[in-house]
């Protein structure tokens, strides 16, 4: 038995991989935020620079900056800083955009840099040197009159690695984070403005771990000033500001961490397939990095968390009371077969399989005054199952009434009631047991259409579900939620026919039979 449930497992691993798939696509047809112009989009690197930055970030929280399924070149801080470095000094065509993104990289470029302006010729290194000078500015270094003389420029820049180059080192930034972690002064802050966005990765994983107060408004007002962007929190915020503040970095960071931190062997081995729109979108998904909603700017795994306890437990509840109504009555209507209990049944029965559950839902919330802000009783509750659960029982019952029926012809059956036992014994022991597996068979079937009408109720009811989230974002456009609910609904699903598959093999004891006498071959030969 362990050796089926343990096959149907790893077949899931493929299905599961296919629907990750399918949801991927769903996330390419998304338009790009820069629309297919590139050059127009260029043009706004002059006219309108924070609108560049804008649409340019729009396009790296959907990955379109990497390519597929395979990166051929994964590219971090190095070969970033590398590559603008060469555009600006050739001053081609990409010298603009190549220095603006110098400058957005900022201190955690310098190392690359640099160290090669003594082999450039005297007009290409002043022409690099100026091209800094917005990150010197960012440190708090210079003069706007000397940055902005190439010789000077030029001069400044080699002075100041002479002098920090020792600085910008993994170790000393380690400890200067530390020491802000544990007792943070100006001075200690200072050292860190001074390198930049070298520092970001330490302060950022300081960050996330940290929950003091004091080093938080540090450590946040530090990774703000360096990336310009982010929110600063201040010693006062409370728990639900700090959650959201470090969910916006940690969703920051895990889409732009190549631009200020350099792969290591294993990563850039790996990066082929992790550095490409799906392996970042997949490895989101299981890092639980799903973004932020752009309806209200909370994090989605901190929306779904909350909201899917309600959808899942109504759900639940329904199929558990769909299945305790629909198997006694389709027991019942089978063994009444031709009666007036029978016929009764399959009037009621059928008339419920025909109005849609919104509509058993609005009569529920109309009937009973439910439905409207702040109308909460005992049956705000009960009343969303039993809407979701008529349609699912109706199903059901008609399901377990013709499984019923075709067991009841069975000879083992009619050997029983030849012996003289009992209806309810005959009904029970011998019979329902067999009935049930194609019944229990439709619950992976079942729960996944059940979760769908949940959607439905929770928006009748007003209940604060996963439905009700999902309809504001298709209101709202919220194109990253919408990407997440349907992988969360396609797992689910998956996992409900898994369920279901494994449950039939645990039930019906021909499979177990025949399972033992596979394993007790095997153990013969």
């Amino acid at each position: 038995m362990f050796r089926h449930v343990l096959r149907r497992v790893l077949w899931s691993i493929p299905t599961l991989f296919g629907v990750s798939l399918v949801v991927f696509f769903v996330t390419t047809l998304l338009p790009d935020p820069a629309g297919e112009d590139a050059d127009a989009t260029l043009s706004l690197l002059e006219l309108e620079p924070f609108r560049f930055d804008e649409l340019e970030e729009k396009r790296r929280q959907h990955f379109l900056d990497l390519p597929r399924f395979f990166n051929p070149r994964p590219a971090d801080v190095r070969t970033r800083a590398e590559e603008a470095l060469a555009h600006v000094v050739l001053g081609d065509g990409s010298a603009g955009l190549a220095a603006h993104r110098l400058v957005h990289m900022g201190g955690a470029a310098l190392p690359y840099v640099l160290p090669k302006l003594d082999n450039l010729p005297p007009s290409q290194r002043g022409r690099v040197a100026v091209t800094l000078a917005p990150i010197a500015e960012r440190m708090g270094l210079g003069d706007a009159k000397t940055l902005s003389d190439p010789e000077q420029a030029a001069l400044f820049w080699q002075r100041f690695w002479e002098d920090r180059a020792l600085d910008f080192t993994t170790p000393a930034v380690r400890r200067a984070v530390h020491r802000i972690v544990l007792h943070g002064t100006d001075m200690r802050e200072k050292d860190l403005v001074v390198v930049d966005t070298f520092a970001l990765p330490e302060t950022i994983a300081a960050m996330l771990t940290t929950t003091d107060p004091e080093a938080l408004h540090r450590l946040t007002s530090l990774a703000a000033h360096a990336a310009h962007r982010g929110k600063r929190l201040r010693t006062t915020s409370t728990p639900a500001d700090v959650e959201r503040a470090l969910a916006d970095w940690r969703a920051w960071w895990f889409i732009h961490r190549n631009d200020y931190d350099q792969l290591d062997g294993a990563e850039r081995m790996a990066g082929s397939l992790t550095e490409t729109r799906y392996g970042r979108w997949m490895l989101g998904a299981a890092k639980g990095e799903l973004g932020l909603s752009t309806r209200d700017g909370e994090p989605i795994t901190r929306k779904l968390f909350a909201r899917a306890p309600l959808t899942l437990g109504l759900t639940g509840l329904a199929m558990l009371l769909s299945y305790s109504l629909a198997i006694p009555l389709g027991v019942l209507a089978a063994w009444r077969r031709g009666t007036a209990i029978d016929t009764t049944l399959a009037f009621v029965l059928f008339g419920l399989y025909s109005m849609p559950t919104f509509l058993v839902a609005q009569v529920l919330a109309r009937g009973l005054g439910l439905g409207a802000q702040g109308a909460v009783s005992s049956w705000s509750l009960v009343a969303p199952v039993v809407a979701l659960a008529a349609g699912s029982l109706a199903t059901l019952s008609r399901y377990q009434r013709a499984s019923m029926l075709d067991v009841i012809g069975q000879d083992y059956v009619r050997t029983a009631r030849a012996k003289g036992l009992s209806s309810f014994r005959v009904v029970v022991v011998h019979a329902l047991r067999n009935a049930m597996l194609p019944t229990v068979t439709l619950a992976g079937l079942q729960f996944p259409a059940l979760l769908g009408g949940a959607f439905l109720v929770e928006e009748v009811f007003s209940l604060p579900g996963l439905g009700w989230e999902t309809l504001r974002a298709v209101e709202a456009h919220d194109a990253p939620w919408l990407v997440v609910i349907v992988l969360v609904t396609a797992v689910v699903t998956t996992l409900a026919i898994l369920a279901s598959d494994v449950a039939y093999g645990v039930l019906d004891p021909r499979m177990r039979e025949t399972f033992g006498r596979r394993s007790r071959k095997e153990v013969a030969a």
